[in-house]
C-alpha cells in the first residue's frame, strides 16, 4: 500500500507540476482560505457562522478559538482546492476523509508499533483506527473514482481537452500514471497519500506559528500586518506569487517558529541498502546494511555555534540575516535547506512539497493578521514563554498542544 500512497509518481508530480505551477495557484489558495475562515472560525455571541456567498464571519468581541482543530479544517479545505479542485474541495465526505485519514494512520501505526510483531495482525483486527482507515479508503474511492472516469470520458471525446483539462493534483496524477498505476483505485490512493503528507504537517506548523505570534502579538503583529499591506498595495490588492516572496518578515517568523518547534528532532531518515564506511573516519566506522540513520536536525537548529542566543525566539532573525552583508533575498528562506537547516531534509531528496506548504502557510497567516488581532487570555505579567502552550513530545516527534485556545477579535477598522 505504501508504494501506492507515495512512490515515484507522487514525488515527480509534486516536484514538477505542483511546484512549477505555484504562481497559478495563489489566487485559488487565497479564495479557498477566505472561504475556510468564513466557515471555520466561530462567530461571537449572538452571531451565526456565515455560509458561502456571505461575508467572512465576524468576531467583534474577543472569542476563544481552539487553534489546531480550527486550522486543520482551514488547511484541509485550502489544500483540497489544489488537490481535487472545485466543487469537490468543499465536499463534506472528501474533507472528512482526507483530514481524518492521516490522523488514523498516525494513531493506528503508533499503537501497533508497541505491540509485538507476532500479534500485530490480530491487534489490527480490533483497532478502531485501522477500521477507520479502511472506511476512508472506501469513501475516497466512492468520491474520486467517478470523477476520474468522467474526466477520462471527456478526454476521449473533447478534441481540446489538453487545453481545458483541470489544473489540479488529481489530473496531474492521472496524466503521470501508466499501466497498472493508472487504475483509478491507485490514483485515489496516491491522492490520499498527498493529503496524508500535506495537511497535518502544515497544520502543526501553523499552530506553532499562531501560538508564537499570540504570545508576542504587540511586538510582531503590527509589523507583520504592515508588511502584508505594503506588499498588497504594490499590486492594488491583487495576490500574486511575487506577493508571497516579498513577505520577508513573515517568512522569517515562520522559519524561527519552526527552528524552535521542529516537527521532529530527527531528519534525513534513511535505511542503508548496503554497508557503508564513513569517509575519513579513524578507525574506520562501518555502518552495516539495513542500518537506519538520521540527522539530529532539531539540536542543530538550536546550536550556539550556528545561532546567536539560540534559545531566544527572534521572529525577524532570518530577515536581518538576509539584509546583512553577504546575505541575499534568497538566503535563509523558510524553504531553504542546508547543513544548518535540515528540517525539510537536504539535497536531491529534500521535501518537494515545502514550496507549496510555504505559500499556503503565508496566505493563511497573511489573512489572519489582516483580519484579526490575537492574544492569549490572562496574559498580565506573564512572559511570552510562559504564555505559549508547551509542545507534546513522543519519541523524536514534537507536536503543538491540540487543545490550547487563542483569543481572536475582528480587527478594528
Amino acid at each position: 500500500m505504501g508504494i501506492h500512497l507515495f512512490g515515484h509518481i507522487v514525488w515527480e508530480v509534486t516536484r514538477g507540476h505542483l511546484t512549477q505551477s505555484l504562481g497559478n495557484h495563489v489566487a485559488p489558495l487565497v479564495d479557498e482560505s477566505e472561504f475556510g475562515f468564513a466557515q471555520e472560525l466561530p462567530a461571537c455571541e449572538g452571531e451565526s457562522i456565515l455560509t458561502l456567498g456571505d461575508k467572512c464571519s465576524i468576531l467583534e468581541a474577543w472569542t476563544a478559538v481552539n487553534v489546531h482543530p480550527t486550522f486543520l479544517q482551514i488547511v484541509g479545505r485550502t489544500s483540497a482546492r489544489i488537490f481535487v479542485g472545485l466543487p469537490l474541495c468543499r465536499n463534506p465526505v472528501w474533507l472528512e476523509t482526507s483530514i481524518d485519514f492521516a490522523r488514523c494512520v498516525f494513531l493506528g501505526s503508533g499503537i501497533l508499533k508497541v505491540i509485538p510483531s507476532v500479534i500485530r495482525p490480530i491487534a489490527a483486527l480490533f483497532s478502531p483506527h485501522i477500521h477507520r482507515i479502511r472506511r476512508h479508503h472506501r469513501n475516497a474511492r466512492k468520491v474520486l473514482v467517478p470523477k476520474i472516469l468522467r474526466r477520462r470520458q471527456q478526454a476521449s471525446i473533447a478534441p481540446d481537452w489538453k487545453l481545458k483539462k483541470p489544473n489540479d493534483m488529481l489530473q496531474w496524477l492521472e496524466d503521470a500514471s501508466e499501466g497498472a498505476d493508472a487504475r483509478p483505485e491507485r490514483i485515489v490512493d496516491r491522492q490520499l497519500g498527498m493529503s496524508f503528507a500535506a495537511i497535518h504537517t502544515t497544520t502543526n506548523h501553523l499552530t506553532n506559528v499562531i501560538y508564537d505570534l499570540a504570545a508576542r502579538w504587540d511586538e510582531y503583529g503590527p509589523e507583520l500586518r504592515a508588511e502584508v499591506e505594503e506588499v498588497l498595495a504594490e499590486t492594488n490588492g491583487a495576490w500574486k506569487k511575487t506577493t508571497l516572496t516579498k513577505l520577508s518578515k513573515m517568512d522569517s517568523f515562520m522559519k524561527e517558529s519552526q527552528r524552535l518547534n521542529p516537527p521532529s528532532a530527527l531528519s534525513f531518515n534513511r535505511k542503508l541498502q548496503t554497508s557503508y564506511t564513513i569517509p575519513s573516519s579513524s578507525p574506520p566506522q562501518i555502518l552495516p546494511k539495513n542500518s537506519y540513520i538520521a540527522v539530529a536536525a532539531g539540536p542543530i537548529s538550536a546550536s550556539e555555534s550556528i545561532y546567536e542566543l539560540p534559545a531566544t525566539f527572534d521572529g525577524f532573525r532570518f530577515h536581518r540575516m538576509r539584509l546583512a552583508p553577504g546575505g541575499s533575498a534568497q538566503s535563509h528562506q523558510f524553504v531553504t535547506t542546508g547543513l544548518e537547516s535540515m528540517t525539510f531534509g537536504h539535497g536531491r531528496f529534500a521535501c518537494p512539497g515545502r514550496f507549496f506548504a510555504s505559500n499556503e502557510s503565508k496566505i493563511i497567516l497573511a489573512l489572519l493578521v489582516m483580519k484579526y488581532d490575537i492574544k492569549f487570555a490572562n496574559k498580565s505579567g506573564k512572559s511570552a514563554e510562559a504564555l505559549r502552550p508547551k509542545n507534546l513530545v513522543f519519541a523524536d516527534a514534537c507536536y503543538p498542544d491540540p487543545e490550547a485556545k487563542v483569543m481572536f477579535k475582528r480587527r478594528a477598522t
